[in-house]
């Protein structure tokens, strides 16, 4: 089995090292063909290149999913780990037998001791009648599952299907959006997405992460951007989105899908089979 796990970093030093030593500890005694891909946004003085199998893009994004996507795009196998620089992650070889053993597309590990709370999260509840983000984060699910959407601070992905539909997209511009965005397109191209909770991440989020992220323009523009190309929907007056033939084109491969770009048969097929 191979594997490339891309560790995407912006400003963070001490999660950095102690996540990319965690995978090693992992993949140095595991059965599988990997590789270590470091997305620095902004650069990093670490000379990680001296560690075995591991390179590092030195790049600068500004965003979450660019920093992704360049390590994804970077990545020379066909099955990707993409993990933030403050998560550790349990059983990568397991992991791996499960998203081939269930055909998931995109598939994501519980999340434990999450903030300052140590809450665990193993579900979601889609805001459908809001900005399509996650509404409710359950723990009501303890088998493997399929789920409409969660979070990317650790996820595992076929680059196959990444590269043919875009993946993320670089539309959208700083932090926010690009979550409901990557696991709906996911959905609306055919795909599954799956939660595994016996794989579990521990995702360290500082305290007042993420205070009133929602009044944030590049949030509004970004959530915008998923409405449109999901469901077509344009913003309400007052608010302007520039249909760039790059959007235009996203849109047209949701049209193309199954669902025929209306969310609203991704919804019903969601409710007959028991998908949050």
């Amino acid at each position: 089995m191979n594997i490339s796990v891309v560790v995407a970093t912006h400003a963070d030093p001490l999660g950095l090292y102690l996540t990319v030593y965690a995978l090693l500890q992992q993949l140095q005694s595991s059965q599988l063909e990997w590789e270590i891909v470091i997305a620095a946004d902004g650069g990093t003085p670490v000379k990680w290149e001296k560690l075995p199998r591991t390179r590092c893009l030195r790049i600068s994004t500004g965003s979450p999913q660019g920093t992704r996507d360049a390590g994804i795009r970077a990545a020379r196998y066909p099955l990707i780990l993409c993990v933030e620089s403050h998560v550790v992650v349990s059983n990568i070889e397991k992991w791996i037998k499960l998203h081939r053993a269930f055909g998931a597309t995109i598939s994501f590990p519980a999340r434990v001791g999450e903030t300052s709370e140590l809450f665990t999260v193993n579900n979601t509840e889609t805001d459908w009648d809001g900005d399509l983000w996650i509404k409710y984060h359950l723990s009501n699910k303890p088998e493997c599952h399929r789920v409409a959407q969660f979070g990317n601070a650790a996820f595992m992905l076929d680059k196959d299907w990444y590269e043919k539909y875009g993946g993320y997209t670089l539309e959208q511009k700083g932090w926010g959006g690009e979550e409901p965005y990557l696991c709906l397109k996911a959905w609306m191209t055919g795909k599954e997405c799956w939660v595994f909770p016996e794989i579990e991440m521990a995702h360290y989020l500082k305290p007042g992460a993420h205070i009133d992220y929602k009044q944030s323009p590049d949030y509004i523009r970004n959530m915008d951007i998923v409405r449109y190309v999901m469901s077509g929907s344009i913003p309400p007056r007052g608010r302007v989105l520039p249909l760039t033939p790059v959007l235009q084109k996203e849109r047209q491969q949701i049209i193309d899908g199954p669902f025929l770009g209306h969310l609203n048969l991704l919804r019903e097929y969601f409710k007959k089979e028991g998908i949050s």
